[in-house]
Order: C-alpha cells, then sequence, then structure tokens
C-alpha cells in the first residue's frame, strides 16, 4: 500500500480510507469521495457507520445542510464508529 501511495502522491492513511469507501460506500458516495464533495475521511466515517440508503439520504440533504451541521453530524458518526470499535476489541459484555 505504501509503494501505491508513493507512486500516486499521497499519504498510506489516505490509501486506506478510499479502499473503505470503495469498499463499503454506496456508488453514489465513491463519486462524491472522487469529485471532493467531501473529505475522503469523512466519506470512510459515512461508508463505515451508515447503511447505503443513508448513506444517499446523507448526500440528498449535503446541499441544504450548514457547515455545522455537517460537522456535529460527521462527528457523531465518527464517535459512535469509535465506542463500537472499542467495544468490540474490547470484549463487550
Amino acid at each position: 500500500m505504501q509503494q501505491l501511495a508513493d507512486s500516486v502522491g499521497v499519504s498510506r492513511r489516505l490509501m486506506f480510507q478510499a479502499a473503505a469507501v470503495h469498499r463499503y460506500g454506496c456508488p453514489e458516495l465513491v463519486k462524491a469521495a472522487h469529485a471532493g464533495l467531501l473529505a475522503m475521511k469523512h466519506c470512510e466515517t459515512l461508508a463505515k457507520a451508515l447503511p447505503h440508503d443513508e448513506q444517499r439520504e446523507f448526500l440528498a440533504e449535503l446541499p441544504s445542510m450548514s457547515p455545522r451541521r455537517r460537522h456535529d453530524l460527521l462527528a457523531l458518526l465518527k464517535g459512535d464508529l469509535t465506542h463500537r470499535a472499542r467495544n468490540t476489541k474490547g470484549g463487550a459484555h
């Protein structure tokens, strides 16, 4: 992955984010990521946190969202992902 990232002049992390978007994202989210509509890290969050129909809903509402609302929603989704990951690794009861 590092060689690929180096060959196209991006970070290794960005390559992993893009891979997650392609793996878990709906086609519309993949297009939005490639078009730069949202930062790749935000597309990764959406792809991992929401099912495809909810990804599409988020994208449809994006033009009418204030930057603050978008930031808050993405932060909530990221926090939920982090919480789930910790509980999975820690053997939640």
